[in-house]
């Protein structure tokens, strides 16, 4: 591998590399250690230990493995995306990632503020993981879902609102009685869900989903916002080889698989970097690694429960509305019966007087 290689940003281009160029696992991730060795490791924080032994057995055992040096880590938990894409210690990677998603060359000018709105109805916060002004001033947003939200629309509109109408107060302000609703600018919000929910699993095998708004008279009328879904479950089932800048991005995104790693790296040198900021986290696990894991996996357990409850909620919902049918329907037959019945009554009544009517006029033969 050439050094200078090493030194570039991801995405900044692809570079071929020769089979004999290619690298290992252990050129990336470092030289692996025994198990033994990775547990004498989180055993020498006890209280990482302790965390650590509360994680469900498949979580640690994968951090185990990333501990050894035998596989990644997951770079879409809220913590370790942060850690390796932060836009003040590593903007190019974040400007890069955008430039291969948006199409177009993005550069960051400032980092906004995480501010949040309270939502009445849910009483959570609504939070950016990430969000950045480009050149142009244009407002992006960017969030990790490890699980994709119900309502992703609603929750889109919600969000992207809230950047709207911060950017027009700051606008309004700074402008004074110049302002005019020219001086907005575009807000975009990317959402990369590792699980993506029914409305992106029922388009399969589509995963990027862009937004577009349109007249059907044709009419052009600016809209200021415009939402960006990634399907990384789907990306990772239906693209095998990486062939764009962007593919190479969501590889990284959605794989901690050793063979993907050398693949990606291997191809694109450039993300050699971004692993070597991860693997800052194996000398010393015992330390902040088992904390922002366990950091993660609650926030994952508070999203996951949320989702659940959602979730109940739906198929309550329809449980309500079927057994309103049913109810409906059953009382609908017992009409349909009540009434049949009726109708031979009436019939039977009318046969009793005919044959009474008969029977009169025989007897007074």
């Amino acid at each position: 591998m050439k050094k200078k290689q090493n030194k570039e940003q991801p995405g900044s281009g692809k570079h071929l590399v020769k089979q004999e160029d290619a690298c290992r696992l252990s050129d990336i991730l470092g030289a692996a250690i025994s198990r033994e060795d990775a547990e004498a490791a989180i055993r020498a924080d006890t209280e990482a230990f302790r965390i650590f032994s509360g994680f469900p057995p498949s979580e640690q055992e994968k951090l185990m493995e990333f501990i050894q040096g035998a596989r990644g880590l997951k770079i879409t938990y809220d913590s370790f995306f942060k850690h390796v894409m932060n836009p003040d210690t590593h903007p190019a990677r974040l400007e890069n990632f955008l430039s291969a998603l948006l199409g177009q060359k993005a550069e960051i000018r400032q980092i906004l503020p995480l501010e949040g709105v309270q939502m009445a109805d849910a009483g959570s916060f609504v939070i950016m993981d990430m969000a950045v002004e480009l050149q142009g001033g244009t407002s992006v947003n960017v969030e990790i879902q490890k699980i994709g939200y119900l309502f992703p629309g609603e929750r889109a509109s919600c969000y992207t609102s809230d950047f709207i109408m911060r950017q027009y107060n700051r606008v309004k302000d700074e402008r004074g009685e110049h302002f005019s609703f020219r001086d907005l600018k575009p807000v975009i919000l990317i959402v990369i869900m590792e699980d993506s929910s029914a409305p992106f699993r029922a388009v399969f095998p589509e995963y990027l989903h862009r937004e577009q708004t349109f007249f059907d008279s044709g009419a052009r009328v600016n809209s200021l916002s415009s939402v960006i879904y990634i399907s990384l479950d789907t990306f990772h089932e239906v693209v095998h080889n990486v062939n764009t800048e962007l593919e190479a991005w969501l590889t990284f995104l959605s794989t901690d698989e050793p063979a993907d790693i050398v693949r990606l790296v291997s191809a694109y040198p450039q993300f050699r970097s971004c692993y070597q900021d991860i693997v800052e986290f194996r000398t010393k696990p015992g330390g902040e690694l088992i904390y922002m894991y366990s950091k993660a996996l609650a926030i994952l357990d508070r999203n996951t429960e949320v989702y659940m409850c959602e979730e109940l909620k739906k198929e309550n919902a329809v449980l309500l509305q079927e057994n309103e049918s049913l109810r409906l329907a059953v009382l609908e037959k017992e009409a349909e019966k009540k009434a049949a019945l009726s109708e031979k009554e009436a019939a039977l009544l009318k046969k009793d007087a005919e044959i009474e009517f008969l029977r009169r006029q025989l007897g007074s033969r």
